[in-house]
């Protein structure tokens, strides 16, 4: 399974100086490149986990919700920010394209929205709807409208 930003994967905290939960911010081809920490919220480059066992540890889905990894069912609770809160850092590299519902969006692209900011495009719903996860959260934007 390919990681994808807004995805929780373990790393080494630079400012914990241990193995933790982080969420991907940035991917570059199919490798993390920047991470927030989901105990001190600190933004830094990726780092692989320090351990074997957490190296080998991705977050599913389901139990991220729960706070779980698939390899560690009783993880310790911790204070926790709500899932669609993610802050969103695009690639230096990413060409930043203003949002026109008239326009059409595909996956992985990144939109400026006048009133949510920057956002990344995660999924196409129909031909008409795309799903966009902007630092608020995850809004669901009409695009490829034509003018009547």
């Amino acid at each position: 399974m390919p990681i994808r930003a807004g995805q929780e994967i373990d790393a080494y905290c630079t400012r914990c100086k241990m193995d933790l939960t982080h969420r991907v911010i940035a991917v570059v081809g199919d490798k993390p490149v920047k991470v927030e920490c989901r105990t001190c919220y600190s933004s830094h480059n990726y780092r692989p986990p320090k351990s074997a066992a957490a190296a080998t540890r991705v977050v599913s889905a389901a139990s991220a919700s729960r706070g779980r990894t698939t390899a560690e069912p009783a993880r310790r609770a911790r204070a926790s920010v709500p899932e669609d809160h993610v802050a969103l850092v695009p690639p230096s590299h990413a060409h930043l394209l203003p949002f026109k519902m008239t326009e059409r969006y595909r996956k992985d692209q990144w939109l400026a929205h006048k009133t949510f900011g920057i956002g990344l495009v995660m999924a196409e719903l129909a031909d008409n709807k795309i799903e966009v996860r902007f630092e608020s959260g995850v809004k669901v934007l009409v695009h490829n409208r034509t003018e009547e």
